[in-house]
């Protein structure tokens, strides 16, 4: 495996380690600037490495959920429960891709419509009224 790639699984799953511990302190306190954009650049990271290395799914995985943290970010939405497990289970998604690239060197065959679908829905006003 290419030294690259190596330090991209290594440094990818430990900003994931640090994201989740802010997913959590985020929903204590949804409004946190300061937690919505380190966890926006972890996933703008991972975003911009993956598309640099060739990992098509992954990019685009994390392109939408960084399209979401963006809008929570810039105050036009805000967190509730469907929000916090859409970016959950995207999370969920680049940890296994993640897996799968260690184990192959490609980031498989799945590019998670249904997810990348949710993270869309999730982005407009209306799918995100609820507390």
């Amino acid at each position: 495996m290419d030294e690259i790639v190596k330090d991209f699984l290594i440094e990818s799953g430990e900003n994931l380690d640090r994201l989740d511990q802010e997913l959590v302190k985020l929903e204590t306190d949804p409004r946190s600037k300061e937690l919505l954009a380190s966890i926006f650049r972890t996933i703008h990271t991972i975003k911009g490495s993956a598309g640099f290395l060739g990992f098509t799914h992954l990019e685009k995985v994390a392109h939408v959920g960084e399209n979401l943290l963006s809008r929570l970010r810039d105050g036009e939405l805000q967190l509730n429960t469907e929000v916090a497990s859409g970016l959950l289970a995207m999370v969920d998604a680049v940890r296994r891709m993640l897996s799968e690239i260690q184990s192959t060197e490609k980031d498989g065959e799945n590019d998670y419509p249904e997810l990348l679908e949710t993270l869309k829905q999730l982005q407009t006003p209306a799918q995100n009224s609820r507390p």
